[in-house]
């Protein structure tokens, strides 16, 4: 499964060394004392911040995230793309676990989210499950209590005197209680078709997400590492930590 993704905010690396945002200095943590819970706390109280943007620091706003375009699924079969694509509610978003394993240098941080909504406009074409399918215009995807457990492997690296972060190797796991969705103007617009189509689709959203939800993941694993990685290319770790 293929996902081609044309993030909206350019990532680019400045080399001139940077303090950490005046208003995320109460939110530090000392690595040898109490590192999970602080961490955890902090990151909360910082979430609903961040997702704000922070323009020096080439963290977009992320409240709605914008896309331009996902390839959700293209094979034989089925083919659904995304575009102009808005991303609700990160903001309240919360980090419910972090678990960082030093010695094999990977960091694990799992996510709850109660309802984040995804809409923009889709075009489709093939069969999903059992019944063609076909139609473009608007859509709205409901991921419903979802668990996003993401892992990455970052390395530091010296740049000017100082130690920064860059993330490699990420991967992302989840789970939904339940996803809803909605496609308009399905069939050319045939309503009972439309209708009968997305009722199938909510029916079925669970093993839907065998084909989805790859894509779905990838694409809030991409908002994660982009809005690290903008980040800490700025914030050298000494900023980032009380020790």
């Amino acid at each position: 499964m293929k996902l081609n993704i044309l993030i909206l905010a350019s990532i680019v690396c400045c080399g001139q060394t940077k303090k950490l945002p005046e208003f995320l200095k109460p939110f530090r943590c000392s690595i040898s004392k109490d590192l999970q819970n602080c961490y955890i706390k902090n990151a909360n109280k910082a979430i609903p911040l961040v997702v704000e943007g922070i323009p020096d620091y080439k963290v977009p706003k992320m409240n709605p995230f914008l896309v331009p375009f996902v390839q959700l699924i293209s094979t034989p079969s089925l083919r659904l793309n995304l575009t102009n694509v808005k991303i609700h509610n990160l903001k309240n978003m919360k980090l419910i676990q972090i678990r960082f394993d030093w010695k094999k240098n990977i960091y694990s941080y799992e996510f709850f989210c109660d309802n984040i909504k995804i809409d923009g406009m889709y075009a489709v074409d093939g069969n999903v499950l059992v019944l063609p399918i076909k139609g473009n215009g608007p859509f709205v995807i409901y991921l419903k209590n979802g668990s996003y457990n993401f892992t990455m492997s970052p390395n530091l690296t010296d740049r000017n005197g100082e130690r920064y972060y860059h993330i490699e190797d990420t991967r992302m796991n989840y789970h939904f209680d339940d996803v809803n969705f909605e496609f308009k103007n399905l069939f050319d617009g045939n309503k009972q078709l439309g209708d009968e189509m997305n009722k199938f689709l909510n029916e079925n959203w669970e093993p839907l997400l065998a084909d989805f939800g790859p894509g779905i993941s990838k694409t809030i694993s991409s908002i994660i590492t982009q809005f690290m990685q903008a980040f800490l290319k700025e914030i050298p770790h000494s900023e980032i930590f009380l020790d």
